[in-house]
């Protein structure tokens, strides 16, 4: 029953911010207390203020990753300032997108590795074992071809789906439309 109720909040969350056309709608304040940028990003490569980034993910975290997004972002700024927004947000982004690529990489090397490794280990064993020779070592090679194998299941079967899951979301707030709503302006 509560997980019923659960999914039932989480469906009419996902209705209330949804807009005719299929999108999820975030509103992002961005008023004059707020710090547009990261007061540690230079000039030439400035990043918006890591908590419009950390607002954004906590309202879309729940959103299913196949549903755009849509980001409307009030304040007042000129268009000059508007496109660069739009370029850092791409850019920090983009940038997220090759983290968790490169952690998918390391992930797959991992697995393969650890898997021959482990392949490896109890094939020497089950030769050690018929052969009846050094029961010591026949012990650490099952152990270890087992825990590699192990190791190598959890890489493919746990951490691989959540850095896919990962991925996808990322590549929804690539995606995502920024729109700017100029504060005197009412929906």
């Amino acid at each position: 029953m509560n997980r019923k109720r659960e999914k039932q909040e989480l469906l009419s969350y996902i209705e209330r911010i949804m807009d005719k056309d299929g999108n999820a709608v975030v509103d992002v304040s961005l008023g004059d207390d707020v710090a547009l940028y990261d007061p540690l990003s230079l000039k030439g490569e400035k990043d918006l203020n890591g908590e419009i980034y950390d607002y954004i993910e906590a309202q879309t975290n729940v959103i299913p990753a196949n549903i755009p997004l849509r980001v409307r972002l009030h304040g007042n700024f000129p268009q000059e300032e508007r496109e660069e927004i739009k370029k850092s947000m791409q850019r920090h982004y983009v940038m997220k997108s090759f983290d968790v690529s490169w952690d998918m990489l390391a992930n797959l090397r991992k697995m393969i590795f650890l898997a021959a490794f482990g392949a490896i280990m109890l094939a020497i064993y089950l030769f050690l074992a018929i052969t009846g020779k050094n029961v010591f070592l026949t012990e650490l090679l099952s152990i270890i071809g087992s825990f590699s194998l192990w190791e190598a299941a959890d890489s493919l079967l746990l951490e691989r789906p959540r850095l896919r899951r990962e991925y996808r979301n990322i590549e929804q707030s690539l995606n995502e439309k920024v729109e700017f709503v100029d504060v005197d302006e009412v929906d």
